[in-house]
């Protein structure tokens, strides 16, 4: 069970954030900031609920392999996108700087 949740937590969602930079599907710079935010947040999560010495090492190596592929990929979409792109930009701001407020202080729990 708990090579199931490393595998989605390290593997699945790098997946889905190739597929999102792939498909266009982040509207601006703060949903890239935000996604990587939960990237790094799912791998110190995935660290901390199995023991790194019960799962293979390769396992943990395709997770970090997908996650700076898809940073090298948000590097490339990076001066194609706006910093926000909504009708209400300080909504969106608003939303995001919470989204990285909590984030960032699950991240400190974590280490």
């Amino acid at each position: 069970m708990r090579t199931i949740i490393v595998l989605v937590l390290a593997i699945g969602y790098p997946l889905l954030v190739l597929w999102q930079l792939n498909g266009r599907k982040l509207r601006d710079r703060l949903d890239v900031v935000v996604v990587f935010a939960v990237g790094f947040l799912f791998l110190l999560f995935a660290r901390t609920t199995v023991d790194w010495q019960a799962v293979p090492p390769w396992l943990w190596l395709i997770g970090l392999l997908l996650l700076a592929t898809s940073v090298v990929r948000a590097g490339w979409a990076w001066p194609d996108l706006q910093w926000t792109n909504s009708r209400r930009g300080g909504r969106r701001a608003t939303s995001a700087a919470i989204q990285l407020v909590i984030a960032t202080a699950l991240i400190v729990v974590l280490l």
